[in-house]
């Protein structure tokens, strides 16, 4: 495996724009043959955890690796996705496959696409399908980017399931709610809508639909799942389980505001599903709530402006950004407040041995000590950054000018 160290990879390449599609530097790549799978969807696992148990990042001080820069900014606010030995990654206007030892562009698929995708299992291919949310709703494509004939890509897209076309902006920044994969199907938010879709991996086919909360709701989260049910929240105040194989309502919760506030709902953030229960965020605090029943069993208060980002769980603590001061470590048994970091802008945590690491848009890339709050580093080399990702001992984020790996400082 080459080195990872003092490789720097530069411009030439633009996402958006580009002719022809598909395009290979050593033709077609597979997938279906690497059986570790290192960070497949946003937030690693269908639960949303942001936790890598077996992860390793940059702990005491970091070095660029390195950097392939883009002609056309990657302005959006999805997390680039690692599948064996590529990273994915969505631009304004483009999907584009990088290999992870290099930041060398193994290929490009030209579309609307505005999500982070998820690698789902495919049994009707020889390698994976990589759901997304687009334009047009959700979409299926090939994971080793189909084929070029004659300067038109070709399976590149296999399915397109649900949705329709929506009227935005078609420059707009990829931010839709990123689809879920879990045992075969796709689990997805359907674009501008409070509806939750779930499909087959491989044929895009619809197994069940269901809309979340009522006609107040204004809009839905990335789903969770876990054993057996999918959770959606929604802004404002609703929280849903559902069978993943029927679809049919478990149950359906409210939970009233917190007592100081001043809003007559919970503005709700992702949920992330654990073994103790549902942690759902939501703008001044946190809820756990029982995955039978969805009655509350914890209640947390920050008193922040939470109108963003996810809470991340590993080994037992709760992680997540306040929107106002802080960053906040929460015991996932009792509730309780474990410590507080100096952090203020609100986004979604993600952790790996040991270390919380959280990217701004427009700030720093930042490393906390997961048992005491203590920042490790801090990174200022771009001036945006998405949620990044980790895997053996390297970083992986997307920047304003285009996809940065990280490693430890020599």
């Amino acid at each position: 495996m080459p080195s990872r160290r003092h490789v720097l990879a530069g411009g030439g390449f633009a996402l958006a724009g580009l002719a022809g599609g598909a395009r290979f530097l050593d033709g077609p790549i597979s997938v279906s043959s690497v059986s570790e799978i290192e960070w497949p969807m946003a937030r690693y696992d269908p639960a949303g955890t942001g936790y890598n148990p077996d992860g390793r990042g940059p702990k005491d001080g970091v070095e660029v690796a390195w950097q392939r820069d883009t002609d056309w900014s990657m302005h959006g606010l999805t997390a680039p996705i690692l599948v064996g030995e590529t990273l994915y990654a969505v631009g304004q206007q483009s999907l584009v496959a990088f290999d992870r030892d290099t930041g060398e562009i193994r290929f490009t698929r030209d579309g609307q696409y505005w999500s982070t995708p998820a690698r789902a299992t495919a049994s009707a291919y020889r390698s994976d399908t990589l759901a997304v949310s687009g334009r047009e709703g959700l979409l299926g494509l090939s994971a080793d980017g189909g084929y070029e004939v004659f300067g038109r890509s070709v399976g590149a897209e296999r399915w397109y399931s649900h949705g329709r076309e929506t009227q935005r902006w078609s420059s707009s920044s990829p931010q839709e709610p990123s689809p879920v994969a879990a045992d075969g199907a796709v689990y997805a938010i359907v674009p501008d809508t409070d509806r939750v879709v779930a499909v087959d991996g491989s044929s895009g086919r619809v197994q069940w639909e269901r809309t979340v909360g009522d006609e107040r709701s204004s809009g839905s989260n990335r789903p969770a799942v876990r054993d057996g049910t999918v959770f959606v929240s929604s802004r404002p105040g609703d929280v849903v389980a559902f069978d993943a194989e029927t679809g049919d309502t478990r149950w359906s919760s409210r939970p009233e505001p917190h007592t100081e506030s001043p809003l007559r709902y919970r503005n709700f953030g992702p949920p992330t599903a654990t073994d103790a229960g549902l942690v759902v965020p939501d703008r001044e605090g946190v809820t756990l709530l029982d995955p039978a029943d969805g009655s509350v069993l914890w209640e947390y208060t920050h008193d922040g402006n939470g109108t963003d980002g996810s809470a991340a769980v590993a080994d037992g603590t709760v992680f997540v950004t306040d929107g106002a001061e802080s960053l906040h470590a929460i015991d996932l048994e009792s509730g309780e407040r474990e410590w507080t970091a100096d952090y203020r802008p609100d986004m979604d945590p993600i952790v790996a041995d040991g270390v919380v690491y959280l990217g701004y848009q427009i700030s720093e890339l930042v490393a906390i000590d997961a048992e005491t709050g203590d920042r490790r580093w801090t990174y200022e080399g771009a001036t945006y950054f998405t949620q990044p990702i980790v895997d053996d001992g390297t970083l992986y984020v997307l920047t304003d000018e285009g996809l940065l790996a990280l490693e430890e400082a020599s």
